[in-house]
């Protein structure tokens, strides 16, 4: 199968983004599978870091992403997450997932919204999936929603700005018998996402800004907005103009290596068993003295192929930015 999709997943900490890759990613719902590969943690803080890329068999790559109003942000981790989310836009996406909590549309759910747009362009949002977490309503869908919230005007444009909204619960319980039917609930959820997923476009969304100055500055203001800290854009801003977009015929892009944080290409990568990609020398190195990931610090080996991995340079780029300019 030749699917090659790429999904980014953003929303505050703590609504469950990384425990939905993880089912997504393992295909499985059972409460052993909801910790693995994306680490999930139960503090207020979070434990991502920053934007990390998971994989499945299927050939998806999920990228996990830290709520942008946590609290360990310095100045310098800032300037190299807005770094790591230019690197990852001009990439582009297949879909775009906002995770949201139930019942609880703060105002940081209007600033997430406010950073695709700013990142993506106007036409961001109808690449974007709303993605209701924590929801233990099993008959709540769209219409529902909207006949609920029928007095928000805000909340009613919101809904029809975006392609779609999925609404569920991860929730598990320690008594089995309670857990067996909060597994079938996770089971809808995984099921409702994973159709999403496969219905999303073939082509990546990618910004197409006319000015990279007026296109940073937009993303700094959001961002600003999130951690009231002050950004130097100078510094990005050299950056982003260092950016080389890879030839699409030439290599597959694999985000950064972890261990030496240089570039990672199908010709010099490797995947571990538990779906984390690194250079084949620098988890060689790793492995002469440990045998547990780098990343998750999970017992793994080598997967044998890496060639079936979607490359963050989608071969379909060229003809979508030649069908959005007709």
């Amino acid at each position: 199968m030749d699917v090659k999709k790429r999904f980014l997943f953003l929303g505050p900490t703590g609504v469950g983004k990384s425990s939905l890759i993880n089912v997504l990613c393992n295909d499985d719902v059972r409460k052993e599978t909801m910790y693995g590969p994306a680490p999930v943690g139960s503090t207020t803080n979070g434990v991502t870091k920053n934007f990390t890329t998971y994989y499945d068999c299927n050939k998806y790559a999920y990228t996990d992403s830290i709520g942008f109003g946590d609290t360990r942000f310095t100045t310098d981790e800032i300037v190299t997450l807005i770094k790591q989310l230019i690197d990852n836009a001009v990439i582009g996406y297949n879909k775009i997932y906002l995770c949201v909590q139930y019942g609880r549309i703060s105002i940081d759910i209007w600033r997430y919204l406010d950073l695709i747009i700013s990142v993506f362009g106007d036409g961001g949002l109808k690449w974007c999936t709303i993605i209701f977490t924590h929801c233990n309503e099993e008959n709540m869908n769209t219409e529902t929603f909207l006949n609920i919230n029928k007095d928000d005007e805000k909340i009613i444009e919101l809904i029809n700005k975006v392609e779609n909204v999925i609404f569920g619960d991860l929730q598990s319980h320690s008594n089995q018998q309670v857990d067996s039917l909060l597994k079938d609930i996770r089971k809808r959820f995984l099921d409702s996402v994973k159709l999403d997923a496969m219905h999303s476009s073939d082509f990546y969304y990618f910004p197409k800004p006319n000015d990279d100055n007026s296109w940073l500055s937009s993303i700094c203001n959001v961002v600003e907005r999130f951690t009231q800290i002050k950004i130097p854009a100078e510094e990005i801003l050299a950056y982003m103009k260092s950016i080389t977009i890879i030839k699409l015929d030439i290599t597959h892009y694999y985000d950064d290596c972890s261990i030496c944080y240089d570039p990672m290409y199908h010709t010099n990568s490797v995947i571990t068993t538990c779906g984390h990609v690194f250079h084949k020398k620098c988890i060689a190195d790793w492995f002469y003295y440990r045998h547990t990931c780098p990343r998750c610090i999970e017992p793994c080996g080598l997967q044998q192929l890496l060639n079936w991995l979607p490359s963050q340079l989608s071969l379909k780029r060229p003809q979508e930015q030649t069908k959005r300019q007709k």
